[in-house]
């Protein structure tokens, strides 16, 4: 990995997130509302919210799931040697499942993408744009997008691409290829916003990022001419639009100019507009980097003091110069209390990366090739449950937990556990019903498939601790000693709720002990941890688990006994 290249990436997408969260608080504010409440020079810190985070917006999470789209296609392309689509196709199915984190209308039971999709932290709505999320409904629901929006929800989101594509160990950074990522940062836009001023600027940013890479130090003439070339290729890339293009150098030069004369910042900034479209976005970001083009800090607090849309004009400036300064010159202030911080540079650092798998090479022998993997190819089946009412217990053991699997019609029961679209992935089955409770469905598991019967009364408890930790502890050497993800466990019960919840509480709490941990501690995380799995679950909507007081201190009496 080139360390330089590294530290650009990482900065700008690190400060595009921090151009996101400090501008986040005052987007709806004008700028004298702003110098009211934080003082002549404007916010400069950031609004930390109750738990002491400051808080990014849709803007920063639609850049995280445009990474891991570039990341799943381009990884896609390492492992099987060809696409199969264009990246924007990849990062349009990557939008969606965004979508869903919004909606919260989530379909486990479906292929996916994105293994970001299942941190917690990006289902936060954060003021999401109306254009994207109506758009996106749209091609979810395979309809046709149309409208005439020339919005910043396209531009503020397509920096992954252009940093992806300056790479300078695995490609070189030719015009073509800047092109032909100009043009998918264009696309990727566009499925969105529809009006070329909504798509057009995306390109541009993508141009100018990749520019902008190469220096350690740049003079103005040279941005200007680095603004000049991204004029250029945009003619080559849209023709039809020169239009458009002529109004966009029309904005362009006259943020040059501004950033040369007396004028302030936030006079500067009215003059080009508010930034809640695109072309505004751009131009605001094009004067805050003439202005200040050695200066982060200068430069992402004029972007967002402003009677407009702070947080992408943040954003975009934020990935400007940091693709321009490296991550080193974003100060610690701007780093610590940023919230998903660790993922925003997990995904830069992967982005920065030599896709280290690939077609004909062993994709298994070493920790970050297998890492690798699980994050940009197995996720696509990896997470998916095999029945609606069922969740993901343990990603690494590939343990999952749910209601019962059959039917109480034979017939039916016999298809439904055959089903190989559900069941191809799973080996064990462990049923937490009493004998005679339910139509039996056994002996109707192909050959390999194993079936453990563990009996736990409707709504009770297990008779004693010691059996549910040998258990669990079988449940667990089984995960472990697993084969890819071909020996998938599932738990269940009736209704998967109950029982089960009190099972997968107790494996929890067991795969905590030696750990220094005190039994409260234990517990609280365990239920923690089962809290969120289950809200995978659309029972979860209604229903806690486990689901009674008598099975929640059986898991408490399970950690005095069994976790020491």
């Amino acid at each position: 990995m080139n360390k330089a290249y590294k530290n650009k990436v990482l900065g700008s997408m690190v400060g595009g997130a921090v151009g996101d969260a400090l501008g986040y608080p005052v987007e709806f504010m004008s700028y004298h509302g702003i110098i009211v409440k934080y003082g002549r020079n404007g916010i400069t810190r950031y609004e930390l919210n109750k738990d002491g985070i400051a808080e990014i917006s849709d803007d920063t999470q639609m850049t995280l799931f445009t990474a891991n789209g570039t990341l799943f296609c381009f990884t896609r392309y390492a492992t099987r040697g060809v696409l199969g689509a264009s990246p924007a196709d990849y990062i349009r199915d990557s939008y969606i499942e965004w979508l869903q984190t919004q909606t919260g209308e989530i379909d486990y039971t479906r292929h996916h993408l994105n293994w970001i999709r299942e941190v917690k932290g990006l289902h936060a709505r954060r003021a999401p744009g109306i254009t994207c999320l109506t758009a996106l409904q749209s091609l979810a629901d395979g309809k046709e997008v149309i409208n005439d929006s020339k919005g910043c929800g396209g531009i503020m989101r397509v920096a992954p691409l252009a940093l992806f594509a300056a790479n300078p160990t695995t490609h070189d950074n030719t015009r073509q290829r800047i092109i032909d990522f100009a043009k998918e940062a264009g696309k990727a836009a566009a499925l969105t916003h529809k009006h070329p001023l909504g798509y057009i600027p995306a390109a541009f940013l993508a141009i100018l990022i990749q520019q902008l890479m190469p220096y350690s130090y740049i003079r103005k003439d040279q941005i200007r001419e680095c603004i000049d070339e991204c004029i250029s290729i945009l003619t080559e890339i849209y023709p039809e639009h020169r239009g458009h293009i002529d109004y966009i150098k029309t904005l362009t030069d006259k943020a040059t100019l501004l950033s040369y004369d007396s004028t302030s910042d936030a006079e500067a900034i009215a003059l080009l507009g508010e930034g809640w479209v695109a072309e505004e976005t751009l131009a605001i970001a094009i004067y805050c980097l003439m202005k200040y083009p050695d200066d982060f800090e200068k430069a992402v607090v004029a972007s967002v003091n402003h009677s407009g849309d702070s947080d992408s004009t943040g954003a975009v400036t934020g990935n400007i110069m940091g693709a321009l300064l490296g991550y080193d010159a974003i100060p610690e202030y701007y780093k610590d209390n940023l919230e998903l911080r660790w993922l925003i540079e997990e995904l830069a650092t992967d982005l920065a990366t030599d896709i280290p798998v690939g077609e004909y090479i062993d994709c298994y022998d070493t920790p970050e090739k297998r890492l690798w993997m699980k994050k940009y190819v197995e996720v696509y089946a990896r997470d998916t449950v095999p029945i609606k009412n069922s969740y993901l217990v343990h990603r690494d053991l590939n343990i999952f937990a749910g209601e019962y699997p059959g039917d109480k019609d034979d017939n039916k029961c016999r298809i439904k556990v055959q089903d190989v679209f559900c069941w191809s992935r799973f080996r064990y089955f462990y049923d937490l019903t009493c004998e005679g409770e339910l139509r039996p469905y056994a002996q109707y598991l192909k050959n390999g498939k194993c079936h453990f019967r563990f009996p736990i009364p409707d709504c009770g408890i297990p008779d004693n601790t010691y059996i549910v930790a040998r258990l669990v502890d079988e449940i667990i050497y089984r995960g472990k000693n697993g084969y890819y993800h071909d020996d998938c466990i599932y738990i269940h019960c009736r209704g998967g709720v109950g029982r089960t919840g009190t099972i997968v509480a107790c494996l929890y709490a067991y795969l905590l002990k030696d750990k220094g941990m005190s039994t409260e501690e234990i517990y609280t995380e365990a239920m923690r941890q089962l809290n969120e799995s289950f809200s995978r679950n659309p029972k979860s909507k209604h229903r806690v688990s486990p689901e009674n007081e008598m099975q929640r201190a059986f898991v408490r009496k399970f950690i005095e006994n069994e976790c020491k």
